[in-house]
């Protein structure tokens, strides 16, 4: 089968990986704008099986022509262009599969999930697949959030939480940092009392205890695509159960959090446009994005994480709060994507970030190529069958995500 893979960056690498070494695909065709590092990850990553080219991803024509002959399309780049390559899977008739809604620059990230939903009649009317939100949060976490909605009799909460810990002699970006940061600045979306609200940014500050090595940490309100979907699709697909509160959480070191809050209290992270004194607007954002170092070079990446010289790792977790048999009970989940030196060791130049996002991304891709994932429609992880669900949580930990769950029932 042939795969289009729209973007070339740490997320695209990652996913060539995988798919590369998958034999129910055939051919990989991996686009970008720039073509010097779609024909690196090519070559690093291809498996022989990959080829580069140029794309823009804002053409959707040109999506198309990409696309032509391929069972899927991978959006492996920024939010802003999804509508644009969903476009492109209806005029080339590929299925369509993303990481996030995310934030654009017009629209918040749950104005940007209701926007792709106004294509979701043409995707059920031409038969074909549109898969949202499938990297490690949201993706993983909206499975894991499935499976305890499911189980429980009754569930009243959803909590989920992120929690990195990360440090670099060199300057290091394992995330897009306009994406990171105007999520920052965003009052993020709450679903509390069973309507949506926003609340004010790193607001709800708790410390939550993580599973061994991580212990006590420091989590904060995040804006983020499970509180959009969630609670609109899991009463829809699974019955009615009583869910009242979902929210999201982001952690690190306390002073790191602080840090976050004093730029964002600083203007720089708005997406709003500023007037200078020449008349010209800019956009705070674009200027410290445009500050900011490239990342080295794959090779003396993968040296200093091989070396022990980055730290990079995390774990995230989704705990489902409800009843059964009327007793107070929950279900717990916990993912630990692998270090950036295992990951090293695997593609040069990879972060802990990018494997666990695009490695579970890439599990859902190969479930579509290989007929595991037969829906129609525009749908999310959570909306899988349970049987689909089930596997994915397996494969991850084929691929060196383990995972953790634990049930807890009052006895009285």
């Amino acid at each position: 089968m042939k795969v289009l893979i729209v973007g070339a960056g740490m997320q695209g690498q990652v996913i060539t990986w995988n798919l590369g070494r998958n034999p129910a695909v055939t051919e990989i065709v991996v686009a970008d704008y720039d073509e010097k590092r779609a024909q690196f990850v090519v070559g690093q990553v291809g498996n022989g099986k990959a080829r580069a080219t140029f794309i823009n991803a804002s053409d959707s024509d040109g999506v198309a022509k990409a696309g032509e002959g391929c069972k899927l399309v991978v959006n492996a780049v920024i939010p802003q262009f999804n509508k644009s390559i969903m476009h492109a899977c209806l005029k080339c008739g590929a299925a369509y599969q993303d990481m996030a809604q995310g934030q654009t620059q017009t629209q918040t990230i749950d104005e940007a999930y209701l926007d792709q939903m106004t294509l979701a009649s043409e995707f059920a009317k031409q038969g074909l697949l549109a898969l949202l939100s499938t990297g490690m949060d949201p993706g993983v976490t909206n499975t894991f959030a499935a499976n305890g909605y499911e189980d429980l009799e009754k569930c009243f909460e959803i909590r989920i939480k992120d929690y990195a810990l990360f440090d670099s002699p060199v300057p290091l970006q394992v995330w897009s940092q306009e994406t990171f940061y105007t999520d920052c600045a965003q009052p993020p979306l709450l679903y509390e009392n069973g309507e949506f609200r926003r609340v004010e940014i790193f607001g709800r500050r708790e410390h939550y205890e993580f599973p061994e090595p991580f212990g006590l940490g420091a989590v904060i309100c995040h804006d983020h695509e499970e509180v959009s979907t969630l609670p609109r699709l899991l009463p829809k697909k699974h019955g009615e159960k009583g869910l009242r509160y979902v929210d999201f959480k982001m952690g690190g070191p306390e002073d790191g959090i602080d840090a976050d809050l004093a730029f964002v209290g600083s203007g720089m992270a708005s997406k709003e446009p500023v007037t200078l004194k020449d008349g010209s607007k800019v956009r705070p954002i674009d200027v410290f994005v445009a500050t900011l170092p490239p990342n080295p070079p794959a090779k003396e990446l993968a040296r200093l994480a091989l070396a022990g010289e980055i730290t990079d790792y995390g774990v995230v977790t989704v705990d489902c709060i409800g009843e059964i048999g009327g007793k107070p009970a929950t279900v717990g989940y916990n993912i630990f994507p692998p270090d950036i030196k295992w990951v090293n060791g695997q593609i040069p130049g990879a972060t802990c970030v990018s494997y666990g996002t695009s490695t579970p991304s890439s599990i859902y891709a190969e479930f579509i190529i290989e007929d595991k994932i037969t829906d129609k429609g525009m749908i999310c992880p959570e909306e899988l069958p349970r049987t689909v669900r089930d596997a994915f949580i397996a494969e991850c930990g084929v691929r060196n995500m383990p995972i953790t769950r634990k049930d807890v029932v009052a006895a009285n």
